[in-house]
């Protein structure tokens, strides 16, 4: 696995007072990461309803997590977000997300969200750039 601080980060963070301090664990067998997460007033859009950012945001952090533990230093390069039905606030919620294929510098992972219903509200396919070392500002 790569290993870089990532303690402020959005979504896996647990320093991050404003983040979603993520706790995603990873199947080396299956190449599948997963977690549980309960959205609080915080995440709101709508009223009692996650905001769409948010989601994307967990559906994001869980294909990153696989590009981690796969040892590539990748960066977001696309995101196609497919929303079902509303995610709802203080709703437990399952986070999966599969690799599914590398092809030169673009890592194609895909990634889902299901309620205690077992219902997907959203589902995403993501393209990750590969690049040498993380950008930093100069």
């Amino acid at each position: 696995m790569i290993e870089y601080e990532d303690n402020t980060c959005f979504g896996c963070g647990q320093d991050n007072e404003c983040g979603l301090k993520l706790k995603l664990s990873y199947d080396l067998d299956t190449q599948t990461a997963f977690g549980e997460f309960i959205a609080t007033q915080q995440h709101e859009g709508l009223p009692n309803i996650i905001h769409a950012g948010i989601v994307t945001a967990m559906l994001d952090e869980t294909m990153i997590t696989i590009n981690k533990y796969l040892e590539f230093t990748a960066l977001t390069g696309e995101l196609a977000i497919r929303y079902l039905q509303p995610a709802f606030i203080n709703e437990k919620l399952h986070i999966r997300g599969w690799h599914v294929k590398k092809n030169k510098r673009v890592i194609e992972n895909r990634a889902e969200i299901e309620n205690e219903m077992g219902k997907v509200v959203a589902r995403a396919k993501g393209k990750y750039i590969e690049v040498d070392e993380f950008p930093q500002p100069e």
